[in-house]
């Protein structure tokens, strides 16, 4: 799963890099189109950085859990 994010994190920033220079800002809709394009490649970094720092970590047993004997007076009795 880190890998995954890892990989989306450094394409999104490659992207950035790659695209930066080459939009331009010049009338109102490439100005648009290149704030939003802009806006939307950050929100893609920063959901894959967020997904990083706070994603679950895996946690390791440190003893193996005892399973449990399902006797006659474990077992859930229902009344009639």
């Amino acid at each position: 799963m880190k890998q995954r994010l890892f990989l989306c994190l450094l394409l999104g920033l490659a992207l950035i890099y790659y695209a930066l220079p080459r939009l331009s800002f010049d009338g109102m809709a490439t100005v648009l189109f290149s704030s939003l394009w802009l806006f939307f490649a950050f929100c893609v970094v920063s959901g894959n950085l967020i997904g990083m720092l706070y994603g679950k970590k895996k946690q390791r047993s440190r003893r193996p859990q005892k399973k449990v004997k399902n006797t006659d007076q474990q077992k859930r009795q229902y009344g009639l």
